[in-house]
């Protein structure tokens, strides 16, 4: 099926629908009336050089509103134009901050775009911050992207653990490579991509982070070791804890186990050499390339991976088993299930470590190919995915949500980080639920 007989994105797009609530619509409808959507059209028309129309529906989110362009020769255009602060955005993530995160997308993007040719990263044809002239014209700040004929891999196959071995093996198999791909680009500091130059040599800057800096690292780096990022997230996600749980009406298991779980990650960092470096060598990262992020055609192909906002240097422990099948289990109870057939949870288990151990091959695989082009992967992604930092990384990234086993996972923290389980693990726990009641006053 060729492109004009494609339905294009806007097609599942719902506009105003599902806005209707706390004001959000008229929100909404305000922003609609001051953009100027023939200076979108002109600008389009002007870069592309062809013809082109603006489709009637719209997606938008939290920070950005997208609109379709459909060129005469049916490729798209998609301008995602930066929404008025959200009522709901973090006070103490200030506009300068909100702007640094915009450009730091937009240079890992540049960056991407010139100097890969196998991560398919959509191009970035403008980018106009508020203020520049054209903004103004439009009515606020926005960047002009490709777009695609396809649909998100969560929205195709909410669950690639369904589908046949081959089609998996498909999916997974591009999945790690882009993953591989991107961690051939190492940097000796952690942080955002804050400039890129292609004219000044391809000089890159890591400056400090720009996902959610106020929020969740209040330093915002750029860090120079492991140990430094992640006492900065440990610290981050136990404030979060703390604050959830204050706000919390019910107060229950979860929220306590949700603030003991991020404050015994702190102790792990501090205590253990699991988040210690291995090489000075920090891999750029997608950081959110779930399902949500990835999209694909009719045959499950990778047509782009969207959604910049968050990547960056980071640590080779950050990686881990991503959904639907991550590995936040203990050993003990995965075995328990294997073996048992009748076991409720077997069906799912099993269709899980299948996935995990295809996924840790197929990784390898990636990245001994790059290895015979000259391009290695240090540290090896692969080889840590089984190890206890990652799977310690990937339990405090699950913490609270709608799992409702923060008591569960903690113990299991416990256990990879310091061998002990049961009363001994239970000991370890309340000392340190004393320290937080200490630090509390």
């Amino acid at each position: 099926m060729d492109a004009a007989r494609k339905p294009p994105p806007s097609a599942r797009w719902a506009s105003f629908e599902g806005w209707d609530y706390n004001g959000m619509k008229q929100r909404l409808e305000l922003f609609m009336d001051t953009i100027h959507k023939p200076a979108l059209l002109d600008h389009v028309e002007r870069i592309s050089g062809k013809k082109a129309n603006m489709s009637e529906p719209f997606s938008a989110g939290q920070y950005w509103c997208c609109f379709e362009f459909i060129l005469d020769d049916q490729n798209l255009i998609i301008a995602r134009v930066r929404l008025p602060r959200h009522p709901d955005s973090n006070e103490n993530m200030t506009e300068e901050a909100e702007l640094y995160a915009i450009q730091c997308e937009v240079e890992t993007m540049e960056f991407l775009q010139h100097n890969s040719t196998t991560v398919p990263a959509p191009k970035l044809y403008a980018y106009e911050p508020p203020g520049s002239q054209q903004a103004v014209a439009v009515g606020a700040g926005y960047m002009l992207i490709e777009g695609f004929y396809g649909n998100t891999l969560e929205d195709v196959k909410f669950d690639v653990c369904d589908l046949p071995i081959n089609t998996q093996e498909h999916i997974i198999a591009q999945w790690t490579s882009i993953q591989a791909e991107l961690a051939t680009f190492s940097f000796d500091r952690i942080g955002s991509i804050s400039h890129y130059s292609q004219e000044e040599k391809g000089v890159v800057t890591v400056g400090h982070l720009a996902s959610a800096v106020a929020e969740r690292f209040p330093s915002g780096g750029p860090f120079t070791t492991s140990q430094q990022y992640f006492e900065a997230v440990g610290e981050a996600r136990y404030r979060s804890a703390l604050k959830d749980a204050s706000e919390s009406d019910e107060g229950d298991a979860s929220d306590r186990f949700c603030v003991l779980g991020a404050f015994i990650f702190c102790d792990i960092v501090a205590r253990t050499t699991l988040f210690n470096d291995e090489t000075k060598s920090f891999h750029l990262n997608h950081m959110d390339m779930g399902t949500q992020n990835i999209l694909v055609d009719d045959d499950f192909k990778f047509l782009a991976i969207i959604d910049w906002e968050l990547a960056q240097t980071a640590p080779v422990q950050v990686n881990h088993f991503p959904m639907p099948f991550p590995l936040i289990s203990s050993d003990t109870s995965i075995q328990e299930r294997l073996q048992d057939p009748e076991h409720v949870a077997y069906r799912n288990v099993a269709r899980q470590t299948a996935a995990q151990k295809l996924y840790q091959q197929k990784f390898r695989d990636a990245e001994r190919s790059l290895a015979e082009k000259g391009r290695k992967v240090l540290p090896s992604i692969a080889e840590g995915l089984q190890g206890h930092a990652s799977r310690i990384y990937a339990i405090l990234e699950k913490l609270g949500g709608g799992w409702g086993r923060s008591e569960e996972f903690t113990y299991e923290m416990v256990r990879l980080a310091f061998g002990i389980e049961g009363d001994e693990a239970k000991r370890y726990i309340e000392r340190m639920e004393a320290k937080i009641n200490e630090q509390k006053g």
